[in-house]
């Protein structure tokens, strides 16, 4: 007995930012200093009206598009910019998806690594409960209601999103070995404050830099993935400077990578998803392809998982 992701979509507001729009001024530099940096030009920025349960709502229609609603038997939401301290956002997000009533609906409170994170749990729950089928997780952060305009360290960076994996038990497993990691020591590098997100990107590099190529690279040696049998080595889109020098410390070829941060900036927990997403809708991975997805930041938490690929629905 297996998992395996059936359905991924995802939901960007319409509502956007540039680098250019943003202004952005230093004493060192100004717009085109940053976008050297991040990668990032354009950023989605949530309206009024739309918190992160709405745009929960919005990538969940599109998956039950072409799922069947009632064959859902439990409902993950993974998000830091919930609404509500309680209720549980989830258990709204049931109410307003039209799900049954005898699931079960939690909130997960994690950021970059929650995908992997969310998956996990998702997996176990399947294999521990014979009567679930099918599982919903929706991610969804709307981080920018919390930058200020002159919130230099975090404005030109994040984006508003969500996205919506749907899994399902199968007679093979396609969702294979994962490993994870928490450092709190560093937690108030990346913290909400006051109403406002505050972000030590030195702190945030160093420890993304020091911490996971190393962690990548026993997870690949652990698992006897080869560069021959990886496709696609997911990050979390943190930043062109990030996934750059990650890259670069992993000597992958290029081929082995995607990014899409420069149009749609860091997505925080969707960010896993949309890159998932995004190639299997452009056909770089297919049928029993080996994914490997990693995601990493605030907490500081870190994660990563191995999928056997299977092309959505």
């Amino acid at each position: 007995m297996g998992v395996k992701i059936l359905g991924i979509e995802y939901f960007l507001p319409i509502n956007t930012e540039t680098l250019q729009d943003l202004r952005v001024k230093k004493k060192r530099g100004g717009v085109n200093r940053v976008f050297e940096a991040t990668g990032i030009n354009k950023r989605h920025i949530s309206n009024k009206n739309e918190d992160s349960i709405q745009l929960g709502l919005k990538s969940a229609i599109k998956i039950l598009k072409k799922f069947d609603r009632k064959k859902i038997d439990f409902l993950i939401f993974v998000s830091q910019t919930s609404p509500y301290k309680l209720p549980s956002a989830a258990c709204i997000l049931q109410d307003k998806l039209s799900l049954r009533k005898n699931i079960m609906a939690f909130d997960v409170n994690q950021g970059c690594s929650g995908f992997i994170y969310a998956l996990e749990v998702a997996k176990n729950l399947m294999k521990g409960n014979k009567g679930y089928k099918y599982g919903l997780i929706v991610l969804s952060d709307t981080y920018t209601k919390f930058i200020s305009k002159n919130n230099t360290s975090c404005r030109p960076i994040f984006s508003d999103a969500s996205s919506s994996v749907l899994i399902k038990k199968t007679s093979k497993e396609f969702l294979g070995s994962s490993e994870f990691g928490t450092d709190g020591s560093g937690a108030m590098s990346l913290k909400l404050s006051n109403n406002e997100i505050y972000m030590d990107g030195a702190k945030i590099a160093i420890f993304s830099l020091s911490r996971i190529p190393m962690f990548i690279k026993s997870f690949l040696k652990n698992n006897k993935i080869n560069n021959k049998k990886l496709k696609l080595l997911a990050l979390h889109q943190a930043s062109k400077y990030v996934c750059d020098k990650i890259k670069n410390k992993l000597n992958l070829p290029n081929k082995k990578f995607y990014f899409n941060y420069s149009r749609i900036g860091n997505t925080v927990s969707s960010s896993i998803p949309i890159v998932l997403k995004d190639c299997d809708k452009r056909k770089t991975i297919k049928n029993n392809d080996t994914v490997v997805a990693c995601g990493f930041g605030v907490g500081l938490s870190w994660g990563i998982t191995q999928i056997k690929w299977s092309k959505l629905i």
